[in-house]
């Protein structure tokens, strides 16, 4: 699906390249379009932050103007306000800004239009698979995002270990004794400071990880990560057939087992910004979370020396290391009057200069340009006081200097490469319902087969649209 150089637009190609050769026909001149171009997006754009910003420099460069329409706080709510009003026929939307799991079911809903170009080679090819399905690529990357391993540097280096666990089973184990070990000391030196006569539950516990357990999108992700740790194939279309056999059971297994030996059960209940405020209170060892929540754990932990991040751990027959990709993709609405304003607005978002200024204000930028040395990535051109303005959305970290990336950029870069989507079906949020609530009730239940084997052949039915 990909050009190996950069692509020209298409208005631009007819342009350029003769009729015969181009396949495109001479005609009248279009008419020039009117009025703004209508951005429909679930984080307040229209204040301040980064990609604002970009947004104002486009258009003191065209002199278009963008008007942004800010969708419901939830995501359940942006793709239900999104679909209802694409299939109306009358969104007024000429741009969305959407979550990279709803490519497969707005392309077949018909609100997006095929972007009708292949995206070129600087994309990185794991973000580009979220803007295909069906054989055509239905918008362009805009940021991403990768699940990162948070580890408490200073603790496992307290107890002999100077590098994260590299799969799960190491990082259950490390866990349990690192952490009981802790335990066991902050008791003893509780009592010898002469709390003899304290109840040893009051002595604040530290578990060995927390994660984002609670039965919303979160939970799917940590299930599906889990099952391909346990030889799930990310772009397999069932979990009853072939080798995927038992992958996503024990996948749901090994979540289990974890909340069981080590992590507390209010896991069950935690979302991105709960398990966060855990581990950056000293009550986890270990954290599965996103890039954005590193600059909040940075302000109560010192970056680099008490905390750290890594990869998720990997698999333990081949080491490979994967996580879902996260993110949002930009489509011209299918019932745009300005189709060509919003395909020159996306190009100039999701160009590497764009890129590079996003990575420098805390999101995980789409291009493999954007994460080259400062020296030789594309110039991000903003002014240098933009980067002190934050936005919902981006990582709440200090002010960057311009060219300057976030300390984790490497690691992030690694685990982009290695990143997968999430299934890409129509049904997709028929299927992360199922898993939501079957994963759930296996999560608090005794235990037993039966609820995963019941996922399982659930799942299937979801994704082929039969659930």
């Amino acid at each position: 699906m990909r050009a190996r150089r950069a692509g020209l637009p298409a208005a631009l190609v007819c342009l350029t390249l003769t009729a015969a050769a181009s396949g495109c026909t001479s005609g009248p001149e279009p008419t020039p379009e009117k009025g703004a171009i209508v951005l429909a997006t679930g984080s307040d754009l229209s204040s301040s932050g980064v990609r604002q910003d970009l947004i104002l420099d486009w258009e003191r460069r065209t002199g278009r103007t963008v008007r942004i329409v800010k969708l419901p706080d939830t995501a359940d709510g942006q793709r239900s306000q999104l679909l209802a009003s694409g299939q109306s026929g009358n969104s007024g939307y000429d741009v969305l800004n959407l979550d990279v799991a709803w490519t497969a079911e707005f392309a077949e809903a018909g609100v997006i239009r095929p972007w009708g170009a292949s995206l070129d080679a600087d994309f990185l090819d794991s973000v580009v698979k979220t803007v295909e399905y069906g054989g055509k690529v239905w918008g362009v990357p805009f940021n991403t995002d990768a699940g990162l391993l948070y580890y408490r540097k200073d603790i496992l280096h307290d107890y002999g270990y100077d590098r994260p666990p590299t799969n799960w089973g190491e990082l259950k184990n490390v866990a349990a004794q690192v952490a009981g070990a802790y335990n066991r000391k902050a008791a003893k030196d509780a009592k010898a400071a002469g709390n003899a006569d304290e109840d040893a539950e009051a002595v604040p516990k530290m578990y060995g990880m927390v994660a984002q357990l609670r039965p919303y999108e979160g939970l799917t992700v940590n299930t599906l990560e889990s099952a391909w740790a346990n030889g799930g194939a990310p772009e397999a279309t069932s979990f009853t057939k072939g080798e995927q056999v038992g992958a996503l059971q024990q996948g749901v297994a090994d979540v289990k087992d974890r909340l069981d030996s080590i992590m507390p059960h209010e896991a069950t209940t935690m979302d991105e910004t709960e398990s966060r405020r855990w581990f950056a209170d000293g009550r986890a060892l270990f954290m599965r979370n996103w890039p954005v929540e590193y600059a909040s754990v940075a302000e109560k932990l010192e970056a680099g020396v008490q905390f750290d991040v890594a990869e998720l751990p990997g698999r333990p027959t081949d080491g490979k290391r994967m996580s879902v990709l996260g993110g949002q993709n930009l489509a011209i609405s299918a019932t745009s009057s300005r189709p060509e304003g919003a395909r020159r607005l996306i190009e100039a978002l999701t160009g590497p200069g764009s890129e590079r200024c996003l990575l420098e204000r805390g999101f995980a930028a789409t291009r493999d340009s954007a994460y080259r040395a400062p020296e030789k990535a594309p110039d991000c051109t903003l002014p240098p006081g933009d980067a002190e303005r934050a936005e919902h959305g981006a990582a709440r970290q200090p002010a960057q200097r311009p060219g300057q990336e976030p300390p984790y950029t490497r690691t992030l870069y690694a685990a982009l490469r290695a990143a997968e989507p999430r299934p890409r079906s129509a049904h997709y949020q028929t299927f992360s319902k199922v898993v939501q609530l079957r994963v759930s009730e296996y999560l608090n239940s005794r235990g037993g087969t039966a609820i995963a084997d019941a996922l399982a052949r659930e799942a299937d039915e979801a994704l082929s649209g039969r659930g």
